[in-house]
């Protein structure tokens, strides 16, 4: 039996062919996951409610096309402060459309998109408009790090739900040539499992969670200074249908994420939906006080 669950599902839904396709996977991954879902929309102040309703409508008639539990709820205010209460309401996951602008440096997101990427506080599955639908084969980037399992707990939940493979990718730093005859990479990722290091350690425990929800899963290394161009390689190459990247959360007035540069191209940038996972900051720290006991 699991120890993660996932019982109840966010979507956000607003009148965009974006929003239309996060719902069909919402659709996809609540039937499979037995959650249900609320499909949810703000809006401001004295803003005419008719097109919002008129999307809520359509979103559950999708639903309920898949036998999926729905409820619509409509509120009036600011979108990411109450897209993050509503959140923190014993939700397990998020889900919306991922709007994307182009612009004379490519295609980057909307301020509401990325606002929403790093406050709401459940994992957060972005879906592009051009996303296909079904996910068969899923894609999660680990640093190696151990604050990555609770990531790697959820996808592996997920994963079981859909009958989905996944592909673990890990990325290593191209050393200078005079280091490499002293620290040489790793031919394959057999040759990496067989070691003995940290790095080595932590990339089998998280195969093993995998393989404790009896998923199938594989680790991928590539070698590699172009971290973003590199995952959207190794997508293509296993014709991955969802992308996982992990997030750090800040504390404040109005708690947020610190998405770095690579999980922000990568959320801009791609076709295929994005799912972000959070660590904690106590998991960091236990993550940190390993490190200096392992040396």
């Amino acid at each position: 039996m699991s120890e993660t669950k996932i019982g109840k599902v966010l979507l956000l839904v607003a009148d965009s062919e974006a929003a239309k396709t996060a719902t069909r996977f919402a659709a996809q991954i609540a039937s499979r996951c037995g959650a249900a879902v609320t499909a949810f929309s703000v809006t401001r102040a004295g803003q005419v409610r008719t097109e919002f309703e008129r999307a809520l409508a359509e979103a559950a008639a999708t639903l309920g096309k898949s036998s999926v539990a729905v409820e619509t709820a409509i509120v009036e205010g600011e979108l990411i402060p109450e897209a993050a209460k509503k959140a923190r309401d014993g939700y397990d996951l998020t889900l919306f459309g991922a709007s994307s602008q182009r612009g004379r440096e490519g295609r980057r997101l909307s301020l509401a998109v990325w606002q929403l990427a790093k406050t709401v506080e459940t994992p957060v599955l972005l879906v592009p408009a051009e996303a296909r639908p079904g996910v068969e084969r899923i894609l999660l980037c680990t640093g190696g790090e151990r604050y990555i399992e609770k990531g790697a707990r959820f996808v592996a939940t997920l994963a079981r739900s859909l009958a989905a493979e996944v592909t673990l990718l890990h990325i290593l730093p191209i050393a200078p040539e005079m280091y490499r005859a002293w620290a040489p990479v790793p031919r394959s990722p057999e040759e990496m499992l067989r070691g003995e290091s940290r790095l080595t350690r932590l990339l089998r425990e998280q195969l093993a969670i995998f393989e404790k929800e009896e998923v199938r899963a594989s680790l991928v290394l590539e070698e590699s200074d172009a971290i973003e161009r590199t995952i959207f390689e190794v997508c293509r190459r296993v014709d991955a249908q969802m992308i996982v990247v992990g997030s750090s959360p800040m504390r404040g007035a109005l708690r947020t994420s610190m998405l770095g540069n690579v999980t922000r191209d990568v959320i801009a940038r791609s076709d295929t939906p994005v799912l972000i996972v959070r660590s904690s900051p106590s998991g960091l720290l236990k993550d940190l006080w390993k490190i200096l006991k392992e040396g």
